[in-house]
């Protein structure tokens, strides 16, 4: 690609992030069938209520206003107050989240762009608990210019527990300037282990991070796609519900550096709304600032639909059968997995599995060699070295299961073929 006529700036971007642009979904299958592709987070199951959906809301709401330029610098102000009711109802905040406490942006990465434009300098650094979504470098680095420093515990059992508060702590101290490091950034649930952090390691979190003066960004998207309990695993904690008690109390932070993400994308399956949104309860300055940087203001219409979803008399029920929808995939899923003998990483909320393609060690071009041989067979899987699982953790693979039961079949029959190949 030729960089000639393009800022220094936007040539050192782009040379950041193509490596994650170029991964390839069009694969050619041995057998010339398309490839069942679940690689990717989304959530089929809701497709046709939030369909049915939309169309009322369409239908009964829109009206002539909605065709002018939105209202309100932070977002529609009928959308906040939908969304404050929304996150008092199901997040249990300590401190009742009011509309002027949000910001709505066009999306969950949309609202971690605008708040690393807020909180950081360029060239500045924040540390990322993996194992995380491979998407946080290119959004970190296209318009905040910020780079991240991704921090994995010693094993993937523990990097929703104690092990990722030492890690953290390690990764800090051990920084070349630890000044330039600006915030923690944690996404819980968990993606792609779809597991929740232990309430004592979010409290832990927010001790280190007011100890060093660093902001704490908890992406929630998958709060609520929740599907099954684990007594091995926590519960989903919002970091909105643990109090602030001051620098002598079990939870101390300041929470004017405490931030939640939060969109529609995952949890009520409709990605293409491009709805999210910035909870941020305490810092006025930051609301303003995100909002400034946040370029891509939300259109009307898409606060019109999300307005009618979140206000709809239904939305617990919604939510109640998303659950049980998940449940059921998840369980296809993970019971043709152990009939394969494929270890995995059992979980409790999002719409993905993690799990071990590669029995014992491997290496990263081992793993990438693997998932290729998949594509081939006709299945396109998400590779674990994606999503900074650390550097003992190789084999690994995500895979989505919010499909409808005829892709799952088709996933394990891929599955299948592949161990037969290695034999």
């Amino acid at each position: 690609m030729d960089f000639t006529n393009i800022s220094e700036q936007m040539r050192g971007r782009l040379q950041a992030i193509l490596p994650a642009l170029r991964a390839s979904h069009g694969v050619s299958t041995a057998d010339g069938l398309p490839p069942v592709d679940v690689s990717i987070a989304e959530n089929e199951l809701l497709r046709t209520e939030m369909l049915d959906l939309t169309k009322a809301a369409i239908n009964a709401h829109l009206q002539p206003k909605d065709l002018a330029y939105p209202e309100g610098f932070g977002g529609d102000p009928e959308l906040l107050a939908s969304l404050a009711r929304f996150f008092n109802a199901h997040f249990q905040p300590a401190n009742p989240v009011e509309p002027g406490h949000i910001l709505a942006t066009s999306g969950a990465g949309n609202a971690l762009d605008a708040l690393l434009c807020a909180v950081c300098n360029d060239g500045d650094r924040v540390l990322v608990a993996g194992p995380c979504w491979e998407g946080f470098a290119p959004y970190f680095r296209i318009h905040a210019n910020v780079t991240p420093v991704f921090v994995t515990a010693p094993s993937l059992d523990a990097a929703t527990r104690a092990g990722i508060l030492d890690a953290l702590m390690a990764a800090y101290h051990g920084d070349e300037d630890p000044g330039r490091i600006k915030a923690v950034v944690l996404t819980n649930p968990n993606n792609p282990l779809g597991r929740c952090y232990d309430p004592e390691v979010l409290r832990e979190c927010l001790r280190f991070c007011n100890l060093h003066d660093l902001h704490l960004i908890s992406d929630e998207v998958y709060a609520l796609s929740s599907f099954r309990t684990d007594p091995n695993s926590a519960p989903f904690t919002s970091v909105l519900s643990l109090p602030d008690v001051g620098d002598s109390g079990a939870s101390s932070t300041q929470a004017s550096r405490v931030h939640v993400v939060w969109s529609l994308s995952k949890d009520l399956g409709c990605g293409g709304l491009r709805l999210g949104c910035i909870v941020s309860q305490a810092n006025a300055a930051l609301r303003l600032g995100s909002g400034l940087a946040s370029f891509w203001q939300v259109s009307s219409l898409a606060s019109v639909l999300a307005t009618a979803v979140l206000n709809s008399a239904g939305l617990d029920d919604l939510l109640q059968r998303n659950s049980e929808a998940l449940r059921e995939s998840y369980e296809r899923l993970t019971d043709g997995l152990t009939r394969l003998g494929l270890q995995y990483i059992p979980a409790t909320h999002g719409m993905f599995v993690f799990a071990k393609l590669i029995a014992g060690a491997c290496t990263a071009p081992e793993e990438a060699a693997a998932v290729e041989k998949l594509a081939r067979l006709g299945l396109i899987v998400a590779p674990g070295q994606r999503f900074s699982p650390g550097g003992a953790e190789c084999g690994w693979i995500r895979i989505t299961f919010a499909v409808v039961p005829e892709r799952i079949s088709r996933v394990l029959e891929v599955l299948a073929q592949f161990q037969s190949l290695q034999e």
